[in-house]
């Protein structure tokens, strides 16, 4: 699930240097997005033809292409570069992981996975897909904690056609960012659970009650409502949380048995670097990393720093 110490345990000779292993990535980051481009435009074409010409022949050529562009050409790239990575530069990132978080357990003891995330229900819609990378149990400030970068799926079924006669399977995002866990942080008394309503919506002042209820809902563990129950420290800990960056909005939060759990919609990629990064920069990935261990330590910081976690209330 996530990067254990024996994978980047290798002996240093035979390594790369900065300059080829630039040109290595460059390389397979170009190949990834070629087949990525060039499958989606044929994809789409066969989507534009299916409505305009019914040539089904022409329409599973197109896609299937576009797909096998994907699976032939994008996939073993993306996978050949990850390695790559792990292999040259894990090293680097233990040692990183190390110094800010300190050892990590084995087994975890906050474990995120698939189990997990279906049993705690941090997304208000049922998932059928999940993705879980970049797995991490560590100490800040005294503070157990664990953290992951996460994406939940789920298949929906619709009809399409020009007379809406047949019917398409298509796959829905429903979450993507990270999920963190914290253990002993806020009161045992605390039981609840705040999901995203998914209602498109601005960067609202959700500090005010009318608001927060109209995108946010709230619930204890026995299912029973619990909006009344949402402090203004609450709210304005969930308005700190999605100010914490531009792309930032919560999608789950639970507070119950003294621990928390938090879901948080964000391009912020924990323990690795953004898709968009040009990985030719090798010295822009080990700042990219580093700061991302160091952006932890900072929402970390402010949840711990919150009052809505005594359990006081207004």
């Amino acid at each position: 699930m996530g990067m254990k110490r024996n994978d980047f345990d290798t002996p240093g000779a035979g390594r790369m240097t900065d300059a080829e292993l630039s040109k290595k990535l460059g390389s397979c980051q170009r190949m990834e997005s070629i087949g990525i481009l060039l499958g989606v435009i044929l994809v789409i074409t066969g989507c534009i033809m299916m409505f305009v010409y019914r040539n089904l022949m022409v329409i599973c050529i197109l896609v299937f292409t576009g797909v096998a562009l994907f699976l032939l050409v994008a996939k073993p790239a993306q996978t050949k570069k990850k390695a790559l990575m792990q292999q040259e530069l894990g090293g680097y990132f233990c040692a990183e992981l190390t110094k800010a978080f300190g050892p990590e357990p084995e087994p975890a003891t906050l474990p995120i996975d698939w189990a997990y995330l279906e049993a705690a229900k941090l997304s208000a819609v049922s998932f059928t897909e999940c993705t879980v990378t970049d797995f991490h149990e560590g100490e800040h400030k005294g503070l157990r904690f664990s953290a992951a970068n996460v994406e939940l799926r789920r298949t929906v079924e619709e009809r399409s056609g020009p007379d809406n006669d047949n019917w398409m399977t298509r796959t829905e995002t429903l979450f993507r960012g990270i999920v963190v866990r914290c253990k002993g942080i806020c009161d045992l008394a605390l039981d609840m659970t705040v999901n995203d309503m998914f209602q498109e919506r601005k960067k609202d002042d959700i500090t005010d009650s009318v608001l927060f209820r109209k995108h946010f809902s709230a619930h204890r563990s026995d299912g029973k409502a619990a909006d009344d129950q949402v402090t203004q420290q609450l709210r304005e800990l969930v308005q700190k949380l999605e100010a914490s960056s531009n792309s930032s909005k919560l999608c789950g939060l639970i507070l119950r048995d003294g621990d928390l759990t938090l879901a948080l919609n964000t391009r912020y990629v924990f323990a690795g670097v953004p898709e968009e990064l040009d990985l030719r920069d090798i010295d822009g990935i080990r700042k990219w990393f580093t700061a991302s261990l160091t952006g932890m330590g900072n929402l970390l910081d402010l949840i711990t720093e919150s009052p809505a976690l005594t359990g006081t209330t207004e």
